[in-house]
């Protein structure tokens, strides 16, 4: 009898000992993309559609995908709608985006092309154990880059509107056409 009393124990102290698996919650929030909000220029609270804008990182082959279940590049990689999420690089402390305003491979000539560079700071902070670390920022300054020409620019305007890219749901960036 004494046995299997201490065989219960022993079986009951195992059960006990076990963990739920550790598994990331798609709800969890991890490293964030900032949200960048378009705008009239000479209208500025009221948002403004791009028109087929294309953002492509400094040595990246293909832009970021809008549409992911798109049949042809133009469509994946274009949007026309009044906002657009794009990833900082959590290994650098600044990144480089080509926006290409009108993009269009049949005819490259109506596009215009306004580079710009994101710098900022980084910090991991600690999500869980099953999700580890995510990265969020703090946005120091936008720079253009390219032509000194202001006539050549689609963009008439950034405003750094919320530095602190923590979440998705907040315009971090404004900008203004």
């Amino acid at each position: 009898m004494k046995k299997i009393i201490a065989l219960l124990l022993v079986f009951t102290f195992g059960l006990s000992s076990c963990e739920k698996d550790d598994i990331c919650d798609a709800n969890t929030p991890t490293t964030p993309r900032m949200l960048i909000s378009f705008f009239f220029a000479d209208r500025p609270t009221v948002e403004k559609n791009v028109t087929r804008l294309k953002i492509q990182g400094d040595n990246v082959e293909n832009g970021i995908v809008f549409n992911e279940t798109a049949t042809t590049d133009d469509a994946k990689y274009t949007t026309s709608a009044t906002q657009v999420l794009i990833p900082l690089d959590p290994t650098r402390d600044a990144v480089t985006y080509s926006f290409i305003s009108n993009f269009s491979t049949a005819n490259p000539g109506l596009s215009n092309t306004d580079m710009l560079t994101f710098n900022y700071t980084r910090k991991n902070v600690y999500v869980s154990r099953a999700c580890g670390f995510k990265t969020i920022y703090t946005l120091t300054s936008i720079q253009r880059a390219g032509d000194e020409d202001a006539n050549n620019y689609w963009i008439s305007n950034i405003d750094l509107f919320n530095p602190n890219v923590e979440l998705e749901n907040e315009t971090h960036v404004k900008i203004f056409f």
